[in-house]
């Protein structure tokens, strides 16, 4: 299977999982993909803004959480861990109708952890960067354990 089809079935996988991420990001869209790394877009909507008519930072920080997660899925992972950490730098701002440039990289993949860094941009101009820390011990095992559809 090639990488693009892998993580689109693992972002296909956590939409139907319901909750935040389906609520928040169901627009996300993954345009392609290669080893370690995830370039998806999303359409600033309504929903997106705070109350200054801005991207909300919620967002952002969702964009980072979930584009972390994708670059961990581009290794070949259909488990992508549990958030330890993750840090959100707001560079600029984003407006309705904006496309959202996701451009996520997993830096290493460990036994235990691993490590993405993500950079949220409209054309030219950054929004925010980001970096997402996961535990993925138990996602390893459950990698080797299911199937894609979270059958076991």
């Amino acid at each position: 299977m090639s990488a693009l089809i892998h993580v689109k079935k693992v972002w296909t996988n956590f939409l139907s999982q319901g909750g935040f991420d389906a609520h928040a990001l169901s627009g996300l869209r993954v345009v392609s993909v290669s080893k370690g790394s995830c370039l998806a877009e999303l359409d600033v909507a309504p929903q997106h803004l705070n109350r200054l008519g801005g991207c909300h930072g919620g967002l952002l920080s969702t964009i980072v959480d979930v584009g972390g997660s994708l670059a961990i899925a581009a290794e070949n992972m259909h488990a992508t861990g549990v958030s330890t950490d993750l840090n959100v730098s707001f560079v600029s701002g984003a407006k309705l109708g904006d496309k959202l440039l996701i451009n996520s990289r997993c830096d290493r993949v460990g036994g235990t952890l691993a490590y993405t860094t993500v950079e949220v941009s409209v054309g030219d101009q950054v929004v925010a960067l980001g970096r997402h820390t996961k535990f993925v011990r138990l996602a390893h095992k459950a990698n080797k354990e299911m199937k894609l559809d979270g059958q076991a």
